[in-house]
Order: C-alpha cells, then structure tokens, then sequence
C-alpha cells in the first residue's frame, strides 16, 4: 500500500470513529412512545389507580401530554429518570442520580411538577 493509499484509509477510519462517536453522543433517551407506555403501565399500580380515581383523571390523555411536556421540560437525563422509574428499573434510576448534582435533580423535580400540574389539569 502507497502513502497516499494509507492516508485515505487513515482519514475514513478517523471520519468513521468521530462519526461513531458523535451519534453515541446524540442519545435523546426513550422516545415518547415509551415514555407514554411507561406511563400508562404505572397507572396501573394501586397508588396510581388510586390517584387517577380521586383526581377524575384520564390517564390516556395525562399520559400523552406528559410524554409531549416532560421532554421539552426537563434535560434528557430527567426525562430518562422519569422513564426508569415509571418502569420500575430501580438499578438505573439509582445510577442516574448518582450522577446528578443537586442542582440537577432539583430541577427534574420542579419540571415533573410542572408537568404534572399542566397535564393534570387537563393541559
């Protein structure tokens, strides 16, 4: 192989890596869709039966919009926190927050109310 052969193949191999590494960066975490099966799932469970009973919620349309709010609402790791745990993926939840600082679960917190008080009400 000739210097010039290997040079190109040199520079692919490095556009493809920083490629590779840039599209791992881009993770937005769980899509919409998952978020509102997750979301309808943990309706499911007694404490959130029970709520959605005395709030007169519909759980389908506080769902959707929650799936719709929380994204625009939160960083992409409170969005996936709020997925894990609507899953039940205890291990996963606890690793994110491990890696949170204070400032940032505070704001998760603040959003999902937000989120909550919008979709709740009907938003």
């Amino acid at each position: 192989m000739n210097v010039e052969t290997r040079s190109k193949t040199l520079w692919r191999s490095i556009a493809l890596a920083l490629i590779a590494s840039l599209a791992a960066g881009c993770d937005s975490g769980p899509s919409e869709s998952e978020f509102h099966a997750a979301c309808m799932n943990e309706g499911k469970a007694g404490a959130s039966k029970a709520l959605n009973n005395a709030m007169g919620l519909d759980r389908e349309a506080f769902c959707k919009c929650s799936a719709k709010n929380a994204r625009a609402a939160m960083p992409s790791d409170g969005y996936r926190l709020m997925v894990f745990e609507m899953q039940g993926k205890r291990q996963e939840v606890a690793a994110l927050q491990a890696k949170m600082s204070d400032a940032d679960k505070m704001t998760v917190m603040k959003a999902g109310f937000e989120v909550f008080g919008k979709c709740a009400g009907g938003g």
